[in-house]
């Protein structure tokens, strides 16, 4: 893909920000323009469809997400089991920062059957799992221990799960700070 330039940035910024608000559903070109200061055909020079738009707001979250976890997985300085605290923390405060975003895009695609989408999802997630999974087999396996592949959902789950809370009940919604602090105990437990 080509460099996106300054304007595409803020056309994105703006879409992150309606998208947060309420959603796929409730995005159209005409908001987005409106949001950024466009009129409609000036913003489809720049992205000529809504899937292009959504395209480039899931292009946004993979690079938001996945160069700082494969950093972390391969930082051989440090044991494996921190490497998964830092890698897990990573992905919790993406969830938290973009209050879910990631989920919310992915049960809309696949709700609306927009199979480029939902590929284009596949591939993000493909990279967080297998970097996580990556991480886990290079701990010891105790006798009886589900193989790595398995012990990566409960990793994830509690991402969705911060995400369900952000976006269903804020008000019970743990706080950045808290969400992370529980994040050492989760790894430890599961590894």
């Amino acid at each position: 893909a080509s460099p996106i330039t300054p304007r595409q940035e803020e056309i994105l910024d703006r879409t992150l920000e309606l998208v947060r608000e309420g959603g796929l559903a409730n995005l159209t070109m005409k908001k987005v323009a409106e949001r950024v200061g466009f009129t409609e055909p000036a913003l489809y020079r720049y992205y000529p469809t809504k899937q292009a738009l959504v395209l480039g707001l899931l292009n946004r979250l993979e690079e938001m997400l996945l160069p700082r976890l494969r950093a972390e997985a391969a930082d051989m300085s440090l044991p494996p089991v921190e490497r998964l605290e830092r890698m897990v923390s990573h992905h919790a405060g993406l969830i938290i920062d973009t209050d879910g975003l990631p989920f919310l895009l992915l049960a809309e695609a696949s709700a609306a059957g927009d199979e480029v989408v939902i590929r284009r999802m596949s591939r993000m997630a493909t990279g967080l799992l297998e970097s996580l999974e990556t991480v886990l087999g290079e701990l010891p396996a105790a006798p009886g221990a589900p193989p790595p592949r398995k012990l990566v959902l409960p990793l994830l789950g509690f991402a969705a799960g911060l995400a369900l809370q952000r976006r269903l009940v804020p008000e019970k919604s743990l706080a950045k700070e808290e969400a992370l602090a529980l994040i050492p105990l989760l790894v430890r437990r599961i590894t």
